[in-house]
Formats: C-alpha cells, sequence, structure tokens
C-alpha cells in the first residue's frame, strides 16, 4: 500500500514547516539617528538697550535648514517659571551659516543673559535638547564662543563677532575634496581615503558618499559617511573604506578610480589613482587641496601631506 509512506512524508513536510515558522526573524539594528547640524556658536551678555543680549547659531550642514520651532531657554525656561523663546515660523540657517537671535526682548519668554554668568539650553522643534553651554563672567566687550564654528570647544573672545566666523573674518566656504588615498591595507590598517576641508570653518560630512567602480555601476551600494562625520577647519577627516558593509571597497594596490558625492548626490570630487608599488606610499594631493596628485613615500594620515 502507498497511503502509509504519503501519510509519512506528508507528516515530515508539517513538521518542517512549523520549525521554520517558529523561528523567530533576525532583529534588525536600529537606524542611525539623524545627524544634528544645529548648534550653539557665541553668547553676548552684556547687553544694552541699542544692542540687548543675544545668541548665535550654526549650521554646520552644507544644506539650508529650517529651525522652526527650534526653542531657546535660561534656568527660567528649563524650571518652567516663564516660557521657553521659540524661533518663528519659517526661520530658516543657511547652509555653513549662521543666525543671531535677541534673546532679552519683551516677550513674556525673553530672558536677560546674567553677565556674572549662567546655562543656556537649545531644543529642536522635537522638544529634544541639541545643545547646551555654562557662559562664564564677560566683559563688555568680550562674548564667549566656540574656537570655531562647528568645534566643540568654547572660549572667553576679546572681540565680539555678532554673525561672523568667531576668528573675526566672514566666513569662507570651500568645497572639500579628496586629498590621500592609502590603497597597500592589511588586516588592522585597512585601506582609507582622507578628506580635506580647505573652508575657514568645520564642515558636517554627514550624509557625504564616497565609491569605487562598484558604487558607480551600481552593482553594489555606496559608501556613506556616519552621522557625526566632521572635518574641521583647514583639517582633515579619515574614512576607512575597506570595511565589512556591503557598500565597504578596498582600493586595488593596482590602481583604482573613487568618486565623491554630497549628501544631496552632487559630484564634487574625482581621482584615479596609480598603482602604489609599495606598502609605504600613498596618493596624495601636494599641498593640501590643490590639483596636483603624486606618489608619497611618507604617509600622513589625518595630516598634512609629504612628498
Amino acid at each position: 500500500m502507498k497511503i502509509r509512506p504519503l501519510l509519512i512524508a506528508l507528516a515530515i513536510l508539517v513538521a518542517l514547516l512549523a520549525i521554520s515558522c517558529s523561528r523567530e526573524a533576525p532583529v534588525q539594528p536600529p537606524p542611525p539617528p539623524p545627524p544634528v547640524y544645529i548648534s550653539l556658536n557665541e553668547v553676548y551678555s552684556r547687553g544694552t538697550d541699542a544692542d540687548p543680549d543675544w545668541i548665535e547659531i550654526y549650521n554646520s550642514s552644507a544644506e539650508q535648514q529650517d529651525v522652526s520651532g527650534y526653542k531657546l531657554y535660561d534656568s527660567g525656561g528649563k524650571e518652567g517659571t516663564k516660557p521657553k523663546l521659540s524661533l518663528p515660523a519659517g526661520t530658516v540657517i543657511p547652509g555653513l551659516g549662521l543666525l543671531v537671535v535677541v534673546v532679552d526682548d519683551t516677550t513674556d519668554a525673553g530672558f536677560g543673559l546674567s553677565s556674572g554668568g549662567e546655562e543656556v539650553w537649545l531644543e529642536d522643534a522635537t522638544g529634544k535638547v541639541i545643545d547646551s553651554v555654562v557662559f562664564p563672567a564677560l566683559e563688555a566687550t568680550q562674548s564667549y564662543g566656540k574656537t570655531l564654528e562647528g568645534s566643540q570647544e568654547w572660549k572667553v573672545w576679546e572681540q565680539v563677532t555678532r554673525g561672523l566666523g568667531n576668528t573675526g573674518t566672514d566666513v569662507i566656504i570651500l568645497p572639500v575634496k579628496m586629498n590621500e588615498a592609502f590603497s597597500r591595507g592589511v588586516e588592522g590598517n585597512l585601506d582609507w581615503i582622507e578628506i580635506y576641508n580647505p573652508s575657514n570653518v568645520a564642515i558636517s560630512l554627514a550624509g557625504y558618499q564616497i565609491y569605487d567602480n562598484g558604487g558607480q555601476s551600481g552593482v553594489k551600494p555606496k559608501l556613506v559617511f556616519p552621522a557625526g562625520a566632521s572635518a574641521p577647519a583647514r583639517g582633515f577627516y579619515v574614512i576607512t573604506v575597506d570595511d565589512t558593509s556591503a557598500a565597504g571597497f578596498g582600493l586595488s594596490s593596482g590602481g583604482d578610480e573613487i568618486w565623491l558625492e554630497d549628501p544631496t548626490n552632487v559630484l564634487i570630487d574625482n581621482v584615479k589613482i596609480p598603482a602604489m608599488p609599495v606598502e609605504t606610499t600613498s596618493y596624495c594631493r601636494i599641498p593640501d587641496g590643490s590639483e596636483t596628485w603624486q606618489i608619497s613615500n611618507t604617509i600622513t594620515k589625518g595630516a598634512a601631506n609629504l612628498p
């Protein structure tokens, strides 16, 4: 009789289906948090009737950012004894630009900054605190600001630079460039590409994309710079490209080509890398940011390039 073998086969199939259905779906890692581009940049607490206290805010993105509904406040707003000062609808900060907010106004939410020092907070439109600073006592000719736009360090400035870069100069924005490539990576020191920022302010690299022929032809994803990636003013950022992600790519020691795009998918740089003769060489611009590339016998990862 053929019924019994058929029943046995059916029972095995049902059991296999039950096992497969009982497996839990793999846990997907949470998506990375969106990059934070907006930060406090300078505080002036010695205001007068003609020039009230103000706080300056910086946008580290190359793109315009809408800050409608963002809020500034001191201890009164923190404790809830008075409303927080909300930026009006339609308030935007241009790419790599500055916004000055007069805080000592006549509204219920206005607050004068103590000349003896205090703490102020900045929160986004969702109510999340994205920056804060405790500033010290200041003289009438001083302000408290970032050492460079987009940095994490603050200092007392002997010059007040309302609406300007904190060095007292206009903010000068230039495109970032690929500056050095290392294609002879080994375990523990994988292939990498260095980015140079020729501007006089820090520039966020979050969302930039870098890729070789695989990304160019679409057979693999492009490698996206992580949230928080930033190149300091006239400084460097190094990204490891030969990683284990689907977008990772090793640079061929026999020669390769790489491309760099901004967060809007606009191509901003492209270079063909020649074969690297030995493990102690890299391919780089000399001087930094120039149009001249050459094979260097001195690897300068994250530092000024040398022949």
